[in-house]
Protein backbone atom coordinates (compact mmCIF):
# COMPACT_ATOMS: atom_id res chain seq x y z
CA UNK A 1 0.00 0.00 0.00
CA UNK A 2 1.49 3.85 -0.76
CA UNK A 3 2.44 5.63 1.99
CA UNK A 4 2.59 9.30 2.11
CA UNK A 5 4.27 11.25 4.94
CA UNK A 6 4.13 14.93 5.24
CA UNK A 7 6.44 16.63 7.09
CA UNK A 8 5.23 20.23 8.24
CA UNK A 9 4.29 22.42 11.21
CA UNK A 10 1.62 23.68 11.74
CA UNK A 11 -0.95 22.37 8.14
CA UNK A 12 0.41 18.78 8.34
CA UNK A 13 -2.78 17.26 10.23
CA UNK A 14 -4.99 19.76 7.72
CA UNK A 15 -3.21 17.95 5.13
CA UNK A 16 -4.60 14.32 5.67
CA UNK A 17 -7.99 15.25 6.69
CA UNK A 18 -8.33 17.04 3.46
CA UNK A 19 -6.68 14.04 1.38
CA UNK A 20 -7.67 10.90 3.40
CA UNK A 21 -11.09 11.15 1.86
CA UNK A 22 -10.18 11.48 -1.22
CA UNK A 23 -7.48 8.42 -1.52
CA UNK A 24 -9.10 6.15 1.91
CA UNK A 25 -6.50 3.47 -0.06
CA UNK A 26 -3.51 4.97 1.03
CA UNK A 27 -1.25 5.89 4.21
CA UNK A 28 -0.69 8.75 5.66
CA UNK A 29 1.46 10.27 8.54
CA UNK A 30 3.03 13.21 9.53
CA UNK A 31 6.12 14.76 11.20
CA UNK A 32 6.02 18.32 12.99
CA UNK A 33 9.63 19.72 12.75
CA UNK A 34 13.21 18.90 11.53
CA UNK A 35 14.17 17.35 14.66
CA UNK A 36 10.81 15.28 14.68
CA UNK A 37 10.12 13.72 11.50
CA UNK A 38 7.28 11.72 12.87
CA UNK A 39 6.97 8.01 12.58
CA UNK A 40 6.22 7.19 9.03
CA UNK A 41 9.23 9.18 7.55
CA UNK A 42 10.96 6.17 7.16
CA UNK A 43 8.55 3.50 5.20
CA UNK A 44 7.11 5.87 3.37
CA UNK A 45 6.69 6.34 -0.55
CA UNK A 46 6.34 9.83 -1.08
CA UNK A 47 7.29 13.05 1.07
CA UNK A 48 5.21 16.31 1.49
CA UNK A 49 7.85 18.44 2.79
CA UNK A 50 9.47 22.27 2.74
CA UNK A 51 13.45 22.06 2.00
CA UNK A 52 14.09 23.41 5.46
CA UNK A 53 12.71 20.29 7.14
CA UNK A 54 14.98 17.67 5.49
CA UNK A 55 18.49 17.01 7.40
CA UNK A 56 21.55 15.65 6.18
CA UNK A 57 20.73 12.03 6.07
CA UNK A 58 16.93 11.94 5.88
CA UNK A 59 17.52 10.85 1.96
CA UNK A 60 20.04 8.22 3.73
CA UNK A 61 17.46 7.40 6.13
CA UNK A 62 14.63 6.33 3.68
CA UNK A 63 15.80 5.29 0.20
CA UNK A 64 12.11 3.92 -0.95
CA UNK A 65 11.08 7.90 -1.46
CA UNK A 66 10.25 7.90 -5.10
CA UNK A 67 8.81 11.82 -5.40
CA UNK A 68 9.20 14.75 -3.12
CA UNK A 69 6.36 17.31 -3.22
CA UNK A 70 7.49 20.90 -1.85
CA UNK A 71 4.80 21.97 -0.12
CA UNK A 72 6.19 25.64 -1.83
CA UNK A 73 6.97 27.61 -4.29
CA UNK A 74 10.83 27.39 -3.68
CA UNK A 75 13.25 24.46 -4.25
CA UNK A 76 16.00 24.65 -2.43
CA UNK A 77 17.24 22.40 -0.24
CA UNK A 78 15.22 19.73 -1.77
CA UNK A 79 16.55 19.81 -5.38
CA UNK A 80 20.54 20.47 -4.11
CA UNK A 81 20.17 17.88 -1.13
CA UNK A 82 23.26 15.70 -1.41
CA UNK A 83 21.55 12.72 -0.52
CA UNK A 84 18.73 12.95 -3.17
CA UNK A 85 18.33 10.31 -5.61
CA UNK A 86 18.62 11.02 -9.63
CA UNK A 87 15.55 8.69 -10.10
CA UNK A 88 13.35 11.33 -7.09
CA UNK A 89 10.64 12.76 -8.79
CA UNK A 90 10.10 16.27 -7.15
CA UNK A 91 6.96 18.68 -7.89
CA UNK A 92 6.24 21.76 -6.32
CA UNK A 93 3.00 24.36 -5.39
CA UNK A 94 4.21 26.86 -6.98
CA UNK A 95 1.22 28.88 -8.83
CA UNK A 96 -0.56 29.41 -5.58
CA UNK A 97 1.41 32.02 -3.33
CA UNK A 98 0.68 35.29 -5.15
CA UNK A 99 -2.08 36.71 -3.49
CA UNK A 100 -1.06 36.37 0.29
CA UNK A 101 2.86 37.21 -0.70
CA UNK A 102 1.89 40.08 -2.31
CA UNK A 103 -0.73 41.07 0.47
CA UNK A 104 2.31 40.90 2.86
CA UNK A 105 4.71 42.97 0.86
CA UNK A 106 1.78 45.46 0.54
CA UNK A 107 1.75 45.54 4.66
CA UNK A 108 5.32 45.95 4.73
CA UNK A 109 5.22 48.93 2.47
CA UNK A 110 2.21 50.54 3.85
CA UNK A 111 4.02 49.16 7.35
CA UNK A 112 6.95 51.52 6.68
CA UNK A 113 5.75 54.31 4.97
CA UNK A 114 3.18 54.93 7.58
CA UNK A 115 5.73 53.90 10.54
CA UNK A 116 2.95 51.11 11.93
CA UNK A 117 5.42 50.33 14.81
CA UNK A 118 5.11 53.82 16.03
CA UNK A 119 1.33 53.90 15.77
CA UNK A 120 1.37 50.42 17.69
CA UNK A 121 3.76 52.11 20.64
CA UNK A 122 1.76 54.94 20.75
CA UNK A 123 -1.60 53.10 21.15
CA UNK A 124 -0.45 51.10 23.36
CA UNK A 125 1.21 54.37 25.49
CA UNK A 126 -2.18 56.40 24.56
CA UNK A 127 -0.33 58.85 23.13
CA UNK A 128 -2.36 61.38 20.47
CA UNK A 129 0.67 62.18 17.76
CA UNK A 130 0.03 62.95 14.16
CA UNK A 131 2.50 62.96 11.48
CA UNK A 132 2.81 63.00 7.42
CA UNK A 133 3.08 59.44 6.12
CA UNK A 134 4.03 58.54 2.61
CA UNK A 135 1.52 57.62 -0.08
CA UNK A 136 2.26 54.65 -2.80
CA UNK A 137 0.62 56.24 -5.59
CA UNK A 138 3.39 57.05 -8.17
CA UNK A 139 6.15 55.23 -6.60
CA UNK A 140 8.68 53.16 -8.40
CA UNK A 141 8.79 49.20 -7.42
CA UNK A 142 11.46 46.72 -8.81
CA UNK A 143 10.75 43.60 -8.84
CA UNK A 144 13.46 41.69 -9.08
CA UNK A 145 12.46 37.97 -10.24
CA UNK A 146 9.46 37.74 -12.50
CA UNK A 147 7.28 34.60 -11.46
CA UNK A 148 3.74 33.95 -10.83
CA UNK A 149 4.19 35.68 -7.63
CA UNK A 150 5.53 39.03 -9.07
CA UNK A 151 2.90 38.87 -11.79
CA UNK A 152 0.09 39.09 -9.04
CA UNK A 153 1.69 41.79 -6.99
CA UNK A 154 2.10 43.68 -10.59
CA UNK A 155 -1.19 43.48 -11.25
CA UNK A 156 -2.24 45.01 -7.43
CA UNK A 157 0.55 47.25 -7.37
CA UNK A 158 -1.09 48.78 -10.69
CA UNK A 159 -4.47 49.47 -8.08
CA UNK A 160 -2.25 51.75 -6.28
CA UNK A 161 -1.02 53.40 -9.23
CA UNK A 162 2.37 53.30 -8.51
CA UNK A 163 5.01 51.85 -12.01
CA UNK A 164 6.32 48.66 -11.65
CA UNK A 165 9.28 47.99 -13.28
CA UNK A 166 10.41 43.94 -13.59
CA UNK A 167 14.14 43.27 -13.15
CA UNK A 168 14.83 39.46 -14.57
CA UNK A 169 17.13 37.80 -17.49
CA UNK A 170 14.11 37.18 -19.26
CA UNK A 171 12.24 40.33 -20.55
CA UNK A 172 9.55 40.11 -21.78
CA UNK A 173 5.51 41.61 -22.53
CA UNK A 174 3.35 40.96 -19.11
CA UNK A 175 0.29 42.84 -18.13
CA UNK A 176 0.65 44.68 -15.29
CA UNK A 177 4.78 45.63 -15.91
CA UNK A 178 5.12 49.55 -16.95
CA UNK A 179 8.86 47.87 -18.47
CA UNK A 180 11.44 45.15 -17.74
CA UNK A 181 14.79 45.54 -17.23
CA UNK A 182 17.51 42.57 -17.50
CA UNK A 183 18.83 41.11 -14.36
CA UNK A 184 22.71 42.84 -14.66
CA UNK A 185 21.20 46.54 -14.88
CA UNK A 186 20.16 45.73 -11.53
CA UNK A 187 22.96 47.88 -9.63
CA UNK A 188 21.25 50.77 -12.27
CA UNK A 189 17.63 50.37 -11.84
CA UNK A 190 17.66 50.51 -8.38
CA UNK A 191 18.59 54.14 -8.27
CA UNK A 192 15.25 55.04 -9.82
CA UNK A 193 12.84 52.38 -7.27
CA UNK A 194 11.17 53.67 -4.47
CA UNK A 195 10.61 49.88 -3.03
CA UNK A 196 12.85 47.13 -4.21
CA UNK A 197 11.19 43.38 -3.98
CA UNK A 198 13.27 40.58 -3.51
CA UNK A 199 11.27 37.49 -5.36
CA UNK A 200 13.70 35.68 -7.14
CA UNK A 201 14.57 31.75 -6.13
CA UNK A 202 17.32 30.73 -4.19
CA UNK A 203 20.26 29.28 -6.73
CA UNK A 204 24.02 29.56 -6.88
CA UNK A 205 23.64 32.42 -9.52
CA UNK A 206 21.06 34.73 -7.12
CA UNK A 207 22.62 33.55 -3.74
CA UNK A 208 24.14 37.11 -2.57
CA UNK A 209 22.96 39.06 -5.33
CA UNK A 210 21.88 41.72 -2.81
CA UNK A 211 24.35 43.60 -1.08
CA UNK A 212 26.79 46.63 -0.56
CA UNK A 213 27.11 48.09 -4.14
CA UNK A 214 22.92 47.56 -4.35
CA UNK A 215 22.20 49.54 -0.83
CA UNK A 216 24.70 52.19 -1.60
CA UNK A 217 23.25 53.07 -5.46
CA UNK A 218 19.55 52.94 -3.84
CA UNK A 219 17.73 56.18 -3.07
CA UNK A 220 17.88 57.36 0.80
CA UNK A 221 14.40 57.50 1.19
CA UNK A 222 14.15 53.99 -0.75
CA UNK A 223 12.75 50.75 1.02
CA UNK A 224 13.78 47.28 0.85
CA UNK A 225 11.71 44.29 0.97
CA UNK A 226 12.33 40.63 1.09
CA UNK A 227 9.90 37.58 0.45
CA UNK A 228 12.58 35.81 -1.03
CA UNK A 229 15.00 33.70 0.46
CA UNK A 230 17.79 35.39 3.30
CA UNK A 231 20.19 33.79 1.26
CA UNK A 232 19.61 35.93 -1.49
CA UNK A 233 20.68 38.94 1.09
CA UNK A 234 23.93 39.87 2.17
CA UNK A 235 22.17 40.64 5.69
CA UNK A 236 25.64 42.51 7.31
CA UNK A 237 24.93 44.88 4.47
CA UNK A 238 21.70 45.34 4.82
CA UNK A 239 22.08 45.99 8.78
CA UNK A 240 24.85 48.72 7.73
CA UNK A 241 22.30 50.20 4.86
CA UNK A 242 20.23 50.16 7.53
CA UNK A 243 22.39 51.90 10.38
CA UNK A 244 24.16 53.97 8.19
CA UNK A 245 20.69 55.88 6.37
CA UNK A 246 21.84 54.41 3.04
CA UNK A 247 17.76 53.46 2.64
CA UNK A 248 14.96 54.52 4.62
CA UNK A 249 13.95 51.11 5.57
CA UNK A 250 13.41 47.67 4.95
CA UNK A 251 10.93 44.78 5.76
CA UNK A 252 11.95 40.86 5.84
CA UNK A 253 10.18 37.97 5.78
CA UNK A 254 12.99 35.44 5.29
CA UNK A 255 16.25 35.34 7.08
CA UNK A 256 19.69 33.02 6.19
CA UNK A 257 19.08 31.36 9.66
CA UNK A 258 15.51 31.35 10.69
CA UNK A 259 14.55 31.20 13.21
CA UNK A 260 15.92 34.41 13.45
CA UNK A 261 18.74 34.57 16.68
CA UNK A 262 17.74 36.09 19.76
CA UNK A 263 21.00 37.81 19.54
CA UNK A 264 20.86 38.86 15.95
CA UNK A 265 21.40 43.07 15.71
CA UNK A 266 18.72 42.71 12.83
CA UNK A 267 15.97 42.36 15.68
CA UNK A 268 16.98 45.73 17.20
CA UNK A 269 16.67 47.82 14.08
CA UNK A 270 13.67 50.31 14.30
CA UNK A 271 13.61 50.95 10.83
CA UNK A 272 13.11 47.06 9.89
CA UNK A 273 9.95 45.43 9.73
CA UNK A 274 10.45 41.59 10.38
CA UNK A 275 7.83 39.09 9.72
CA UNK A 276 8.80 35.05 11.12
CA UNK A 277 8.16 33.80 7.28
CA UNK A 278 4.96 33.72 7.48
CA UNK A 279 4.24 35.31 3.29
CA UNK A 280 2.20 32.17 2.30
CA UNK A 281 0.98 30.85 5.48
CA UNK A 282 -2.73 32.38 5.18
CA UNK A 283 -6.07 30.49 6.37
CA UNK A 284 -6.74 28.98 3.03
CA UNK A 285 -3.07 27.49 2.07
CA UNK A 286 -4.16 24.06 2.20
CA UNK A 287 -7.48 24.69 0.46
CA UNK A 288 -5.08 26.37 -2.31
CA UNK A 289 -2.72 23.67 -2.10
CA UNK A 290 -5.42 20.28 -2.78
CA UNK A 291 -6.21 20.42 -6.68
CA UNK A 292 -2.56 20.61 -7.14
CA UNK A 293 -1.81 17.63 -4.93
CA UNK A 294 -4.89 15.17 -6.02
CA UNK A 295 -3.72 15.74 -9.56
CA UNK A 296 -0.28 14.89 -8.41
CA UNK A 297 -0.95 11.87 -6.29
CA UNK A 298 -3.12 10.41 -9.17
CA UNK A 299 -0.26 10.81 -11.65
CA UNK A 300 1.84 8.85 -8.90
CA UNK A 301 -0.20 6.35 -8.89
CA UNK A 302 -1.02 5.91 -11.93
CA UNK A 303 2.69 5.84 -12.60
CA UNK A 304 2.52 8.82 -14.93
CA UNK A 305 4.68 11.36 -13.13
CA UNK A 306 5.43 13.63 -16.62
CA UNK A 307 1.63 14.48 -16.29
CA UNK A 308 2.46 15.94 -12.72
CA UNK A 309 1.90 20.15 -12.20
CA UNK A 310 4.99 22.26 -11.31
CA UNK A 311 6.86 18.92 -12.38
CA UNK A 312 10.74 20.02 -12.01
CA UNK A 313 13.03 19.28 -14.80
CA UNK A 314 16.05 17.11 -13.11
CA UNK A 315 17.48 17.16 -16.04
CA UNK A 316 17.84 20.65 -16.92
CA UNK A 317 18.87 21.68 -13.62
CA UNK A 318 21.69 18.99 -14.03
CA UNK A 319 23.39 21.23 -16.88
Amino acid sequence: MTKIHILAPIIAEAYTAALMPLFPDLIFSIGATREDEGKGFHGCDALFTFGEFLRPDSFEKNKKIRWVQALGTGLDGIIDHPGLSDDVTISSLRGIHGPQVSELVFMHMLSLGRDYPRIVKNQTNKVWERWSGQTLQNKTIGLLGVGKISEALAKRCKAFDMEVVGITNSPRKLESFDRMVVRSDLLHIVAELDYLVVLVPLSEETRGLVGKKIFTAMKKSAYFINVSRGDVVDEDALLAALSNGDIAGAGSDVFVQEPLPSNSPLWEQANLMLTPHIGGLVDVYVEQSIPILKHNIEAFLAEQETTMINLFNRRRFSR
